[in-house]
């Protein structure tokens, strides 16, 4: 039995490594490159102009956010958006949704199990992302891609990607 939890992207790269040890599989950090190399061609799509918008990662209702050091928040980063969540809290912390209003995330990314009754949160009504619709619902198939790290973490970041480049205020 073996037991693997990533939260990062080191770990993902650990964990690929070690299961293609554990299952003698040549040349393993060849999906981490391929990981890496579509992670990175997902950032450099992104214009200039975009870079910089704050965004709140919903993973789960809760709240639990993607942080700064989650996969999820190394992602983002690369991507050229600011996560709300600061590396401090964690990488999946459960937020007092008080925060995320105080915190105003020019723009949302949550799967579709967690949006509904999103409007009606407490004092949400005033968050500039809902004011805006600078909101992207991820429908079931692409909610589980992104917030599962694995091989499938590069469709993540162009999931991501084509949220920014539609939703994301320009300065």
């Amino acid at each position: 039995v073996v037991a693997l939890e990533p939260k990062s992207h080191a770990d993902v790269q650990r964990v690929m490594l070690k299961l293609g040890q554990l299952l003698e599989v040549p040349d393993a950090q060849r999906i981490w490159r391929a990981i890496d190399a579509g992670v990175s061609a997902a950032a450099q799509s992104i214009p200039a102009n975009l870079r910089g918008a704050k965004v709140y990662f919903e993973v789960n209702q809760g709240p639990y956010a993607a942080g700064e050091l989650s996969f999820i928040g190394e992602t983002l980063t690369r991507l050229g958006a600011k996560n709300i969540v600061p590396a401090k809290l964690g990488p999946f912390p459960k937020l007092n949704p008080e925060y995320i209003v105080r915190a105003n995330p020019d723009l949302i990314m949550i799967g579709q199990r967690s949006a509904d009754g999103l409007q009606q949160r407490p004092g949400w009504q005033s968050i500039r992302a809902l004011r805006e619709n600078r909101l992207c619902i991820f429908p079931t198939e692409e909610s589980n891609v992104l917030v599962r790290p694995g091989p499938r973490m590069a469709e993540g970041a162009r999931l991501m990607d084509k949220c920014i480049v539609d939703k994301a205020p320009t300065p």
